[in-house]
């Protein structure tokens, strides 16, 4: 009898961390430390909240608005120490973005030294709560006691840097829509959304000094001055106007939204290359008008590109960079780069005065030229250049604070790294959710760089290609990329990036030695595809 309850102690005392751990897998992305407590903390409206910081004051109106929204209450503040209370406490000690979460039966303590340490604690928090938590409409009867396991977790990103681009030129989405994109981001600790806001298929920005870039570059269609099946955003109904462009006000509203998720944005105007949109509006400025040039980029299109050796070209990017930074706070501005197609300058009168004035040889100096400019009149508002791979190539007079993004492999990143280079990794193989998850007909997506599916994302280590250990210092971290060009309705974007942003959140967060396919999928595909559901996003049920 003593054995049997030696043994049955033994067994019981098993089951606490054991049942404990498996909360800890429904948490995305895995907490660098997650060490289980015995018992539970119970959230009632009874429950009390105390803050001494400002800091943490989206944290805590965010979690407010899911209570209030799924369980018809929000908690009150009332004074500590007491019973069923949750502490918001500043520990400068702890470096940005990270935190710490202790929840005991008694009461929840949460620490941090900044505001987005404070809103990624309290996402953890929400993430051990039932999925209704993350309801976004009124659904029958309200929620009024959330169970949370009792546990102590310690949390701090690997990379800095964990970005998701949407292409809002090649297709419009909604202002709606870009904030739900957002709040999903922030939900898995994703904390840079690139906003591609400009490129052959359309101007979505509203820039005052130049009203034609919408009234001209943001339609495509009949009766448009651009045709709607700019290659490849071709399906679609081609009998009806595609239109539609942020105002400046928009703009300014979805920033601040980003920004109390601990988002920030950083817009892209694609430059000098898919610039159909712009050079379509303002001929005048950006094409030399004795330019005989004829040529198509990779995509078809013809005549695309901004002239470098007009001087009405670096004045006009000037005056759209002054109205972009007073619309975005964030440090960086992306001006494209990439894809400049062959041919493009080769018979500008403009381009050739340039050529023989500055000493340049090829068109690749050309583009260096103008990027060593444009990187001037960044400096000259404030801010700092990122690009994608081709522009630090064949320039080495950017400024250091300059940024590549690594797009079509590891070796460009690799290789600026190595050279005590900033890059952002974002390579096409492993993180452009346009590519479909599986090569086969029907299937959402393109196929040039894919397929790509959920595990094959999950598998990207960022580091691994690097030869030099110091030269790891100089990736700033991961970059999704979701291009438009077949997400033609929301039902389609949403498809194409979920679960594979669960994935991208996960290899930027979480350390790569605690990374394994089989704890991330069960997480991902139990608890994490529940959060989806609640939110009404039409993500892809198959693992591949």
């Amino acid at each position: 009898m003593k054995v049997l309850l030696s043994l049955f102690l033994l067994l019981s005392l098993a089951a606490v961390p054991l049942s404990a751990e498996t909360h800890v897998h429904t948490i995305i992305p895995k907490p660098q430390l997650f060490q289980p407590l015995q018992g539970t903390f119970t959230l009632t409206e009874q429950t009390r909240f105390d803050t001494a910081t400002p800091l943490a004051a989206n944290a805590l109106e965010y979690l407010q608005q899911q209570l209030q929204l799924n369980a018809d209450y929000t908690i009150k503040e009332g004074t500590s120490p007491r019973h069923n209370h949750i502490a918001y406490l500043l520990d400068s000690t702890l470096k940005d973005e990270a935190y710490t979460l202790r929840i005991t039966q008694r009461n929840i303590v949460i620490k941090a030294g900044s505001p987005s340490g404070f809103f990624y604690a309290t996402v953890s928090l929400m993430q051990l709560m039932d999925h209704r938590i993350w309801s976004q409409e009124r659904s029958g009867v309200p929620k009024k006691a959330w169970e949370l396991p009792a546990c102590y977790i310690e949390d701090a990103p690997r990379f800095r840097w964990r970005g998701m681009m949407l292409d809002s030129a090649r297709n419009f989405f909604s202002v709606a829509y870009v904030k739900k994109f957002i709040d999903r981001m922030a939900q898995y600790k994703l904390n840079v959304f690139h906003w591609h806001l400009t490129d052959d298929e359309g101007w979505r920005l509203e820039i005052k000094a130049y009203p034609l870039l919408t009234e001209v570059g943001a339609k495509r269609g009949p009766g448009t001055r651009l045709p709607f099946a700019l290659y490849p955003a071709m399906r679609g109904p081609k009998d009806t106007v595609q239109q539609g462009y942020y105002t400046q006000e928009e703009i300014r509203d979805v920033v601040a939204y980003a920004a109390k998720r601990s988002v920030s944005i950083l817009p892209e105007i694609d430059t000098p290359a898919h610039a159909k949109a712009a050079v379509t509006a303002y001929p005048e400025l950006l094409q030399d008008p004795g330019d005989k040039s004829r040529y198509t980029s990779v995509q078809k299109v013809g005549n695309n590109t901004m002239d470098p050796g007009l001087k009405s070209t670096y004045l006009f990017l000037d005056r759209v960079i002054e109205e972009v930074t007073a619309l975005f706070p964030f440090a960086y501005i992306h001006l494209g780069g990439d894809e400049i197609p062959k041919g493009a300058w080769s018979k500008s009168p403009a381009v050739a005065r340039l050529m023989q004035k500055e000493h340049l040889h090829n068109m690749k100096e050309v583009a260096a030229y103008f990027f060593t400019k444009m990187d001037r009149v960044l400096e000259k508002h404030d801010r700092k250049l990122i690009a994608w791979q081709e522009v630090r190539t064949h320039n080495s007079a950017l400024r250091d604070d300059t940024v590549i993004m690594a797009w079509r492999g590891d070796g460009a990143g690799q290789r600026a790294a190595e050279k005590g280079q900033k890059v952002i990794m974002s390579p096409a193989q492993y993180l452009y959710f346009d590519q479909q998850y599986v090569k086969k007909d029907g299937e959402h997506g393109h196929t040039w760089a894919g397929p790509t599916d959920t595990k094959e994302v999950y598998s990207y280590d960022p580091t691994a290609a690097l030869r030099s250990p110091t030269a790891a210092q100089f990736v700033q971290g991961v970059h999704g990329c979701l291009w438009s060009e077949r997400a033609l309705t929301e039902s389609i974007a949403d498809y194409l990036a979920w679960p594979r942003m669960l994935a991208l959140s996960e290899v930027g967060w979480s350390p790569q030695e605690a990374r394994h396919w089989s704890d991330f999928e069960r997480r991902a595909f139990e608890s994490g595809i529940k959060r989806l559901e609640r939110q009404h996003v039409h993500y892809r049920t198959a693992v591949k």
